[in-house]
């Protein structure tokens, strides 16, 4: 409240007069924000090609990043327009030359730049009315941020990569620093980063990504350019990715971006959120299809229950050391078994069938004990804990034609436990 009250002020102390020596944002009282209206004038060339800066910002508008209409309460989704402002990669002090901005979905072909190479010249004057310029820059940009992230998507899809060809278009080619900005949750449902069917854990899968991105030729040329993007993994709804999960996806995404050329890579799965009120349902919005995390579940046949929890949740890549997340779904683990009159409990390991028959027993024992230990540690009697490797699929094939099911993987790495109950 207090900092919207100071925007406000600042806006206000703006637009009382010309003589307050505001550059740029001498504008109509009535419209202190209007220089973000005005493409750089001039030549038509991008503030690149006349020697100077060009930051690109881009916004994840696509539904996964809001409220539903299935919601029935006040829940909290990704502030992009806060999330940009608080990030170090878009300093308001020394954010100069040109600035453009725009939303995204599911193609390039949505990328409308509603900032056009508007015209940011350095800040100058003394300290307080650099930071009244701040302020007012600031007040400016959260306002039209807000907006644009606030557009319906043109599509029912996500499509990072081809908002980051279209921004790479928008810089132009030569000269002067370039940068681009997204703010995104990077679950993206097309093209060659279809994640619908990601196993979200491995290297293995990254670099095929990559690879097969590379090939279908998918992926923009931003040679020379500062490219970050913030807030992976930080979706509206649905499931939200463990530890591990979300630090493969925000490798996945280092890893494309140093595909591209960039020549700075920044990468991040924070991001600020707000609360929003229940959706308007009679809003068109186009639904994406959902991208789907691997999560625990449970299965009862007759008195056995089986709760099946997939590594990605418990382990890093290749360990068996539990993460701090898993000890805390260990503990609901500990907590349905007594809830359901337990007369006997077992754990079993499972991996997939890349590796070594050796190290898959090996791991998949470990993996097992470890889960039996914290179980102990909540009370629960445990009998054996045991590695199956990959003898005991529980989705198959792993491979079609060759072609590696990463999905398929995912399900088959994993840590079973059976409960029989006692009646």
């Amino acid at each position: 409240m207090i900092r919207r009250q100071l925007l406000t002020a600042a806006l206000a102390l703006l637009a009382l007069g010309a003589s307050s020596g505001c550059g740029a944002f001498e504008s109509p009282r009535q419209q202190p924000c209007a220089w973000l209206d005005r493409t750089h004038s001039g030549d038509t060339g991008t503030s690149s090609d006349r020697g100077g800066a060009h930051t690109a910002i881009l916004i994840d508008r696509s539904s996964s990043t809001r409220a539903g209409k299935a919601a029935s309460e006040r829940g909290r989704v990704p502030n992009w327009a806060a999330t940009l402002l608080a990030s170090p990669d878009l300093p308001l002090s020394g954010l100069d030359g040109d600035l453009s901005v725009s939303g995204f979905d599911g193609t390039r072909s949505t990328v409308d730049w509603g900032v056009n190479r508007a015209a940011l010249p350095p800040m100058t004057g003394n300290e307080t009315l650099k930071k009244d310029k701040r302020l007012a820059r600031g007040a400016c940009l959260e306002k039209r941020l807000t907006r644009l992230s606030a557009e319906a998507p043109r599509t029912d899809r996500t499509d990072v990569l081809g908002a980051l060809a279209a921004a790479g278009e928008q810089l132009g080619g030569v000269g002067g620093r370039r940068r681009i900005v997204v703010a995104t949750d990077g679950l993206t449902n097309t093209g060659c980063v279809d994640l619908r069917s990601a196993g979200f854990e491995g290297a293995a899968e990254i670099k095929e990504t990559v690879e097969y991105c590379r090939e279908a030729g998918e992926l923009p040329d931003l040679a020379g350019v500062e490219v970050s993007l913030l807030g992976i993994g930080r979706a509206a709804e649905g499931a939200a990715p463990s530890s591990s999960q979300t630090s493969w996806l925000v490798t996945l995404w280092a890893r494309l971006c140093d595909a591209t050329g960039a020549s700075g890579c920044d990468t991040r799965a924070s991001a600020r959120t707000h609360e929003t009120a229940n959706p308007d349902t009679t809003a068109r919005i186009r639904i994406e299809p959902a991208v789907t995390y691997p999560a625990p579940s449970e299965q009862r046949a007759g008195r056995v229950t089986t709760l099946s929890l997939p590594n990605s949740v418990l382990f890093a890549t290749d360990r068996a050391e539990l993460s701090p997340a898993a000890l805390s779904e260990l503990a609901k683990a500990a907590r349905r078994i007594k809830e359901l009159d337990s007369s006997s409990v077992t754990v079993a390991g499972h991996t997939d069938s890349r590796g070594s028959e050796r190290r898959g027993e090996q791991l998949s024992l470990a993996r097992a004990e470890a889960v039996r230990e914290v179980l102990v540690d909540h009370g629960v009697s445990v009998g054996a804990a045991k590695g199956y490797s990959d003898r005991r699929p529980r989705c198959a094939p792993e491979f079609t034609k060759g072609v590696p099911d990463y999905k398929a993987m995912a399900c088959n790495r994993r840590v079973e436990i059976t409960v029989t109950v006692r009646s």
